[in-house]
Parts: C-alpha cells; structure tokens; sequence
C-alpha cells in the first residue's frame, strides 16, 4: 500500500469521525446527501503528502531496511554533504541505467565502472545510493562479501535530496528532475519532478 493511501485513509477516518455530529443533525435526506458528497469527495481526492511527511517515510523505510542488513555500515545524507568534497569519497550509482540517465548525485559513477576497478579505490570511502537504500545495501553486502568495504548512503538519494544535497542530470547542470523507481518511492521534496 502506498503511503498516499495511509495517509488518505487517516484523514478520510478523521473527517468521517467529525462529520457524524453534522450528519445526526441533518433532519433531511438532501442535507445528509450533501454531508456524505462532501466526505467522499475528500477522500476521493487525497492530500498530497508534505515534505516533513515524505522525509518521515523515508526514515521509516529506512530503519527497515537497516533491520534487513544489519551487516552493512551506513553513512547518512548530512554525514556525506560534510565530506564529499574531501577527496576521499568516491560515490557508487547502484541504479539502473534508466534511473541514472535522468539524474544523478555530482561525482557518482556506476556499479560498473566501480567493479572494473575495484581496488583502485581501495583508500577511498566508497558509498554507494540507489532510490531508497534496499538496492545499494545488497550491494554493499555483496561487495563486502567480496571483500571490499563500501558504505551505504541510509535513505539513499531520497535522503540526499530531502537534505539538501544536489543532483545533476545528463549534461552536468544541476536539475530537480529525479528517477524514484515507482510510485511507492515517490517521496521527493515537492520541488522535484518525479519520474519512474
């Protein structure tokens, strides 16, 4: 289920529980008609959520995602932006090709790129993203297993964005267009342009 729809339902619940007082009262079948028309057509149309609520959700399916890799160490959106700059970072696109061809965080390169050369980066913090972190934390086991250290960006590119951080679309230029894989990722800041 969509966090759209939990969160419509809540505000359907919590409208349909204020109304019931409204409706007792309506002595009328028309104006009891017009009570229920104007529930329905609020839950009909759900509110989209804000970017507090969208940054909560990819907290939570964070955690989850922490709880299904215990294994892998993680970095966070803040910890990153302080130290990218460094030199001492190199960032790993998990994403598919499709994803990665409509944005990306400056820097990254591919998982492809990055297993061609593996242990040429072997001095840097190799942090790896992908959408929300499921991908890029199978990833990161995967290449511990191999026995390279890579770190996962926790919330992925929707926590980079949600904290500031820039992405950069096919020619380089910064954009605020971002492939979120489907719709139960759409959970960028409104000011991005989602695709999936």
């Amino acid at each position: 289920m969509s966090s759209f729809a939990v969160f419509s339902r809540r505000r359907c619940s919590r409208l349909a529980r204020s109304l019931r007082p409204i409706g007792r009262a309506c002595n009328s079948r028309g104006g009891l008609f017009a009570v229920l028309v104007a529930a329905l057509s609020a839950c009909a149309a759900p509110t989209p959520l804000t970017d507090d609520e969208k940054r909560d959700l990819v907290e939570r399916m964070s955690d989850e995602i922490e709880r299904d890799f215990p294994g892998v160490e993680i970095i966070t959106a803040e910890e990153l932006l302080r130290v990218r700059d460094s030199g001492e970072v190199v960032l790993v696109d998990a994403r598919e090709e499709e994803e990665r061809e409509v944005s990306w965080i400056p820097g990254a390169i591919s998982a492809a790129a990055f297993e061609r050369e593996p242990d040429s980066y072997a001095d840097n913090t190799v942090v790896v993203y992908c959408t929300i972190g499921y991908r890029s934390s199978e990833y990161a086991k995967r290449m511990a297993s191999l026995g390279h250290r890579v770190v996962n960006l926790r919330g992925s590119l929707l926590a980079w964005v949600h904290a500031g951080g820039p992405v950069v679309g096919p020619g380089g230029e910064p954009t605020t267009e971002l492939h979120v894989y489907g719709r139960p990722w759409d959970l960028a800041p409104a000011r991005y342009e989602t695709t999936w």
